[in-house]
């Protein structure tokens, strides 16, 4: 912990949260920010964020990082040829808190799943939240191989096998404290190399538990 009188260091690094009014309580702070530093010295991550209110938590650095939730809930998505097992970093948040997202999938051999950038007649694999509870949320995927499909004249970015994709919610500022559903939506198409299905689409829902904003020590 750093006593920084007069904001001093802030305005030297720069980082000075110039959205906070002066008069007000927290004039002075920074924006937020997190490094994760390695045991060699090298900055392996960084995020910084333009509100004190709106912050990752510890539970997102380690499911981005690591691969590791902080005892979050798990949903598997089921479909005939794929399958998304989906981890969120921790059941537990308070209003604004940035939280970690997972999802991995396991498509059966001999089929493939879909990519971007990808032509209008097919279905890219996504998943998406429904944003009544949330402010943000972005899902980021591997880069998908490209695979020339000589029956059909095209070459197509496909996932084969094993994949997994990390991004993160942000629950909203102002959200009461209380149980939550937060429903979500995968869509996907499966494809050999003779066949298409059809676009499919699976609802799915992951509970949170939203708890109140504790104010801090005067």
């Amino acid at each position: 912990m750093l006593s920084d009188k007069g904001s001093a260091v802030i305005r030297k690094f720069g980082i000075l949260n110039a959205n906070i009014p002066e008069g007000h309580p927290f004039h002075g702070i920074p924006f937020p920010g997190d490094y994760l530093i390695g045991p060699d010295g090298t900055v392996r991550d960084k995020s910084f964020l333009p509100d004190y209110q709106a912050r990752p938590a510890a539970s997102e650095v380690l499911l981005k990082n690591f691969g590791a939730s902080a005892g979050g809930p798990v949903v598997t998505v089921k479909a005939e040829d794929v399958q998304a097992v989906i981890t969120m970093s921790s059941s537990i948040a308070v209003p604004g808190r940035e939280l970690g997202i997972a999802a991995d999938f396991t498509v059966a051999k001999g089929w493939h799943i879909y990519g971007q950038p990808l032509p209008e007649n097919y279905v890219a694999t996504s998943i998406s939240f429904e944003p009544e509870f949330l402010s943000a949320q972005s899902l980021n995927f591997p880069d998908a191989t490209p695979v020339e499909f000589k029956s059909l004249g095209e070459t197509l970015p496909v996932y084969t096998g094993a994949l997994r994709a990390v991004g993160i919610v942000r629950i909203k500022p102002n959200l009461k404290p209380g149980d939550y559903q937060l429903k979500g939506t995968l869509r996907f198409q499966a494809c050999n190399d003779q066949i298409c299905k059809l676009p499919q689409k699976i609802d799915f829902e992951i509970p949170i538990k939203i708890e109140a904003m504790v104010a801090g020590v005067k």
